[in-house]
């Protein structure tokens, strides 16, 4: 398990660690987008405005981030051949069968990625186009976490976390 100090250590080393990190990053950004987009669907009526918005987000992200990759010279991954549900996602999807649950996984997931956000956008050693296009998705990133949480209770937050913390075990990180 990696704290995220070990892991951004880790991606600071390579440029091909850093550039397979950002190509898992457009693709997780596209992935959630279709996935919260799916979300609305079956969310309670007052929820889908929130739930587009952050649907949304995610789009614009991938698009930072893709645009990111492109002036790295890093070509834009072929999302529909990524297995994107592999990691974090897959032992947890399957658990979600009511609204609650999948807000509270939107919780927890939003707050894991917030952990690394925070250190790369703030990290003096990340190049400054990299910090640049993160502190630009980290307030709505910190929107999306009080939102998921707005929309979920304290019970299906913990009910989820052990779900969370068996998806970080698969990414080989720690909370």
């Amino acid at each position: 398990m990696k704290t995220t100090e070990q892991w951004l250590d880790g991606i600071l080393s390579s440029k091909a660690e850093l550039d397979h990190w950002l190509e898992r990053q457009y693709i997780g950004e596209l992935t959630a987008a279709k996935r919260i987009r799916a979300l609305a669907d079956t969310a309670p009526e007052k929820f889908k405005p929130v739930i587009n918005r952050i649907a949304g987000d995610e789009t614009q992200h991938a698009f930072w981030v893709g645009m990111l990759l492109k002036t790295r010279g890093i070509n834009i991954p072929n999302v529909d051949k990524a297995d994107a549900e592999a990691r974090y996602w897959k032992p947890i999807l399957s658990e979600l069968d009511t609204f609650e649950k999948t807000a509270a996984a939107g919780h927890h997931a939003e707050g894991m990625r917030l952990i690394r956000i925070r250190a790369l956008a703030a990290d003096e050693r990340v190049d400054s186009d990299i910090r640049e296009v993160f502190a630009k998705i980290l307030p709505d990133e910190e929107f999306h976490e009080r939102a998921f949480g707005a929309m979920t209770s304290k019970e299906a937050i913990e009910v989820t976390r052990n779900l969370h913390e068996l998806g970080l075990e698969l990414l080989g990180l720690e909370a």
